[in-house]
């Protein structure tokens, strides 16, 4: 049950990115011109200040960290936008390739004058890892501290304890308003964040939270996984007695 959960939070945090197609195909235009040496043709879509002399050195060192050969695949990982009134529009990508034994992240930052139709290139940024540097940032269990274990047993354990206290709720005879009782058992107290590559965590202690587990990545390999918990107060209060336990009969008539 704890797997099922942990895999569907994952599915929902990789939901793909959108971005302008124009936009894409001109970073896909520029990174293959990076790599195939064809200076002249990436500047004629970049703007001035990548224009100058001293950039064609520039670009030349970039091409030489590039991993050999043709890349096995492509995805955007990341897309922003903004409108800047009267001048245009800003959009900065993120695109990862994928060598196999490496992989590259290329960042790029376009505008588009208003009224215009093309995109030019203002700055981009190469990022480049092996595939043993970015095991680090995957969803694993392998190699991690026994406080990570310790997070995530937490992060899992909660919406059981959750469903769990709901459980009792609408099975406890007698107990009233049970309408209001049933969405109180999925409120945590205490806002957790772990970061589940360096297991650096934030605590939020006036945090009020509803179910509370939660998986967030950018869908870039070069980024980690976060793990965000809470405690489930109310669930645990439910499940000891203290909460939404209504007296016995036996101890109404003894009063």
């Amino acid at each position: 049950m704890a797997l099922i959960i942990l895999l569907a939070l994952a599915a929902v945090a990789c939901q793909s990115v959108k971005a302008d197609p124009d936009a894409v195909s001109l970073t896909r235009t520029i990174y293959d011109e990076l790599r195939l040496g064809q200076e002249a043709t990436l500047a004629a879509h970049a703007s001035a200040a990548m224009q100058r002399p001293q950039a064609a050195a520039q670009f030349a060192k970039l091409r030489g960290v590039l991993p050999p050969g043709e890349p096995r695949s492509m995805k955007v990982v990341g897309q922003a936008v903004r409108d800047i009134p009267g001048k245009g529009r800003i959009e900065a990508l993120s695109l990862e390739y994928d060598y196999g034994a490496a992989k590259t992240l290329f960042q790029t930052r376009l505008f588009r004058a208003q009224g215009a139709q093309d995109w030019r290139v203002v700055a981009f940024n190469l990022r480049v890892a092996s595939a043993k540097e970015l095991a680090v940032n995957r969803l694993s269990p392998v190699g991690k501290s026994p406080l990570q274990y310790i997070y995530l047993a937490l992060a899992l354990s909660s919406p059981l304890m959750m469903l769990a206290a709901l459980v009792k709720v609408l099975r406890t005879p007698g107990l009233t308003y049970k309408w209001a009782w049933a969405p109180l058992c999925f409120v945590g107290l205490i806002g957790f964040q772990q970061n589940w590559a360096t297991g650096q965590t934030l605590v939020v202690w006036n945090s009020v939270q509803v179910f509370g587990p939660w998986l967030s990545n950018t869908g870039s390999a070069f980024d980690p996984w976060f793990i965000t918990a809470t405690v489930p107060l109310i669930a645990l209060l439910v499940l000891g007695g203290v909460l939404a336990n209504p007296p016995r009969a036996g101890a109404k008539a003894a009063v």
